[in-house]
């Protein structure tokens, strides 16, 4: 199965924006028990490397939410665990 292009995928989406407009990306930044993918390898890139990698040009871009957090969530079998949210919002000031 070819991977998908995240990269690619969001700096499209953040030139689609007017000035003005948000990209808000939400992301895993952990690995709950109860997943089916426990790959100890497993890298979840932070909201700052997220940002790094689309290579927006802080001149026309700034960003608003650049974040790791904590929420409690529910297996499938009622047991509840942390996890970890990445949050990146970035807003277009110019074309």
């Amino acid at each position: 199965m070819p991977s998908l292009d995240r990269t690619g995928l969001f700096r499209i989406a953040a030139h689609a924006l007017r000035p003005g407009g948000h990209l808000l990306i939400v992301d895993h930044g952990s690995t709950a028990p109860w997943s089916w993918n426990r790959d100890p390898d497993v890298h979840y890139p932070s909201p700052h490397e997220v940002n790094a990698d689309i290579d927006l040009n802080p001149s026309t871009w700034q960003v608003l939410i650049a974040d790791a957090r904590q929420r409690m969530a529910t297996g499938p079998n009622g047991s509840t665990t942390e996890v970890t949210d990445h949050i990146l919002m970035i807003r277009r000031t110019e074309r």
